[in-house]
């Protein structure tokens, strides 16, 4: 059986694949996220062979929290989304295929029918049912595991216990083998700074680009005014939208990310101290601060620069000005430029990674390719915060069973 949570114009596919009556929950429309958080719950407190969902029902900040909270209740159930018209950069289909989940994605423009033989594919009952669990799977350990611990328990309530039942009770070993996690918990606070070739490139609205991003996943994210400009200042006078507004303040907070203005006392140190996740660095051009140099200690380190044929040359001037230190890994981000034009780029620079970053005019609102880019910039030193594992909680049954083994055999040898 299937749960599925998907919009209108899949509709009609999705039900033709996998006919009515193979439907165990079904929500069809477009929702508010928490309608869609909901729905998901909901989904999640039945057992289902796999749960399809679509990302035009809802936005997709809000379709990824939700598609989170389904795996953290039935990690092993199937998820398919369906994802109509997108581009094969979209980054939210590369994050959810990074999270192992099947994506059916059609290119703009084109039918909407071929998902319904995809998704026939997919279902069980039609394509290649899928490979049971077997013995050597650590997953088919751990429910063996909790199976006999359930039934042990339960004969604790109905019957006295003695000593040649404590005796006879064998659990199974434990797996030593752990599921594989493509990606794991940040360790540590990862720096990412920009710096532009020349001034006036754009960092700081790149920097927020990036900040926005990582908090919309989730992370602690730090912003630093790692130079003398005081935009930071005029950002918080747009974001509290009041006349002649003045703050003493040295941070503030948006969106989820704290900003360090220019003016605060924190250095590199003590902001490492504070524990982020992220720590971004907008130093802008080297040569009009004193934080130039913590770029080339960064954990990522990005470089912009103009795409205009004119002023291509800063970027091998930049290069060439910095060529006693390691360069391996600069990323070269180029705003306002042509794909034609970043292939010219390539070949002045050989050796390093250049990208395009789209015309993306507020920083504060997602866009599909711009996430994509920033999936391609950061996806090496993302992470995912663990949540307590599967392994974890059978641990603490087993203590609780062995606990009250010993306090019964207590109680047994007193009475005797």
């Amino acid at each position: 059986m299937n749960a599925i949570i998907i919009s209108n114009k899949s509709a009609p596919y999705v039900l033709e694949a996998i006919g009515n009556s193979d439907i165990s929950f079904e929500k069809v429309g477009r929702f508010t996220p928490e309608q869609y958080w909901e729905h998901c719950q909901a989904a999640a407190r039945i057992n289902i062979s796999t749960f399809i969902t679509d990302l035009d029902c809802v936005e997709s900040k809000a379709f990824m929290e939700g598609i989170r909270q389904y795996k953290s209740y039935r990690s092993q159930v199937p998820i398919i989304v369906i994802a109509l018209d997108r581009q094969d950069d979209d980054g939210v289909i590369h994050q959810l295929a990074d999270m192992g989940i099947t994506v059916i994605t059609t290119a703009p423009g084109t039918s909407p029918k071929p998902i319904v033989r995809a998704l026939s594919k997919l279902q069980p009952a039609n394509g290649q049912p899928q490979a049971p669990l077997s013995a050597e799977d650590p997953e088919f350990n751990l429910e063996r595991v909790k199976e006999r611990i359930y039934r042990y328990t339960s004969n604790l309530k109905s019957r006295p216990l003695y000593g040649e039942d404590i005796m006879e009770m064998e659990l199974p070993d434990l797996p030593v083998q752990e599921r594989v996690i493509l990606k794991d918990r940040i360790i540590g606070t990862i720096t990412v700074a920009v710096i532009g070739v020349e001034s006036k490139m754009g960092a700081t609205h790149f920097s927020l680009m990036i900040a926005n991003y990582l908090s919309s996943k989730g992370y602690r994210v730090a912003l630093k005014e790692a130079n003398h400009s005081r935009d930071f200042t005029r950002i918080e006078h747009a974001y509290e939208g009041i006349k002649d507004f003045e703050s003493q303040t040295t941070r503030f907070s948006i969106n989820g990310v704290d900003y360090f203005k220019s003016s605060s006392s924190e250095d590199m140190s003590g902001l490492i101290a504070l524990g982020y996740d992220y720590l971004i660095l907008d130093i802008g051009s080297v040569d009009e601060n004193d934080w130039g140099q913590e770029f080339f200690r960064a954990g990522v380190q990005l470089v912009l620069g103009a795409g205009s044929e004119w002023r291509q040359p800063q970027l091998i001037r930049f290069r060439e000005r910095y060529k006693h230190m390691d360069q391996s890994n600069w990323l070269y981000c180029i705003p306002f430029i042509e794909k034609l034009g970043i292939k010219d780029i390539r070949k002045e620079l050989p050796g390093n990674l250049i990208y395009r970053i789209p015309p993306h005019p507020d920083p504060y609102k997602n866009q599909s390719d711009s996430d994509a880019l920033m999936n391609n910039l950061l996806k090496k030193y993302m992470g995912e915060k663990k949540k307590a594992s599967t392994k974890n909680i059978l641990y603490s049954v087993i203590g609780v069973c062995i606990l009250i083994i010993v306090l019964l055999v207590i109680v047994l040898l007193i009475k005797l």
